[in-house]
């Protein structure tokens, strides 16, 4: 089991978001260091505990500050953006960091109303998500289906590989999309920890087109985990991430990630104790063997050899300690190897 990152660069009490970008910068080199697949950042807007707005100016800093990692973005929320501009900024990216860029893109607004329509103001339709990804492979690949507007145009600077594109997925719904464009599929099962997971995973690889990308299915499950060295710290952690969440996805989400301290001393509510009854299953938390023996037991449930973890965790060291401790962890049994970059 090869295990990865996705980050939302965690803005902690106390601290900037100056902070939270050095501290992403800093953990992606120990998980490279620890031989960790790749590292991926979100895009969120309107989050202030989240810092991560824009994935490709933050894998530019973190592919700068790496030298083998795959860095990558989960995901370019692409119904905001021209397919053409994404598709020139990860070729870019590639020309800069050869064979180490990673497409992730996906449906989802990522904000509230008011900053999607602000995000998408100039617009004056609408385009089908399907149209967006084929004019997105067209214009990495410079092949356009039948019929397209765009056809012979091709995202520039050109290179000797491509970016690897991602279809980030958390119904099941845009699984096909995937499958027809022989792209790779990853599912959020952080965001819906049911069975569509499993289910959308396998009918992708049966409905799965090889193209130049891949000659076979690639699958990714990410899941938020928290990671303790005893079994009380990680219920801490597993707390502290319960009461970020519940707030996260509400009216009133916080500024920062709460800490252990604050999270002890917090009075529940009602409306905080149903949202985390509603979120369990989102989180993987325990011991460092813990966690490894719950992601084994996701990836074969995804009938994948890779994993995706968020770590939503209050405290850089705790998230760097995490790292360590998963790493130590894998290598007790199948030793996380760091990727083989080709010349």
């Amino acid at each position: 089991m090869r295990l990865s990152i996705l980050d939302y660069s965690p803005v902690d009490e106390g601290l900037l978001p100056n902070d939270a970008f050095t501290a992403t910068v800093k953990l992606a080199q120990h998980a490279e260091e620890a031989g960790f697949h790749r590292y991926w950042v979100s895009e969120h807007h309107g989050m202030p505990a989240t810092a991560s707005n824009s994935p490709e100016i933050l894998m530019a800093r973190i592919a700068s500050a790496t030298a083998r990692i795959r860095v990558g973005s989960g995901g370019v929320l692409l119904p905001n953006y021209s397919s053409l501009k994404i598709a020139e900024n990860y070729q870019l990216l590639e020309a800069l960091f050869p064979n180490r860029i990673d497409l992730g893109f996906g449906r989802a607004p990522g904000a509230d109303q008011r900053i999607t329509a602000a995000l998408n103001d100039e617009k004056s339709k609408e385009l089908p998500y399907a149209r967006k990804v084929s004019d997105l492979v067209g214009f990495l690949t410079g092949h356009h289906v039948t019929g397209s507007q765009y056809s012979g145009m091709r995202a520039l600077p050109q290179t000797v590989n491509k970016p690897r594109p991602f279809v980030l997925g958390a119904s099941g719904a845009t699984a096909e999309i995937a499958a027809q464009s022989g792209l790779g599929f990853t599912f959020a099962h952080f965001i819906n920890p049911s069975t569509r997971g499993p289910s959308a995973a396998n009918a992708y690889r049966a409905a799965f087109q090889p193209t130049d990308f891949s000659e076979k299915p690639d699958v990714v499950v990410a899941v938020f985990v928290a990671v303790g060295e005893t079994e009380t710290q990680a219920e801490a952690y597993a707390d502290a991430f319960h009461l970020w969440l519940s707030h996260a996805e509400s009216a009133s989400p916080f500024d920062k990630v709460p800490s252990l301290e604050t999270t002890r001393n917090h009075q529940w509510m009602p409306g905080e104790i149903g949202a985390r009854q509603r979120n369990e299953g989102r989180l993987v938390f325990g011991t460092a063997p813990q966690v490894v023996s719950q992601l084994r037991e996701l990836a074969e449930a995804y009938g994948t050899d890779e994993v995706m973890i968020n770590l939503m965790m209050p405290g850089e060291q705790a998230r760097l300690n995490a790292v360590r401790a998963l790493a130590a962890s894998m290598s007790s049994s199948t030793k996380v190897l760091p990727e083989k970059v080709q010349a």
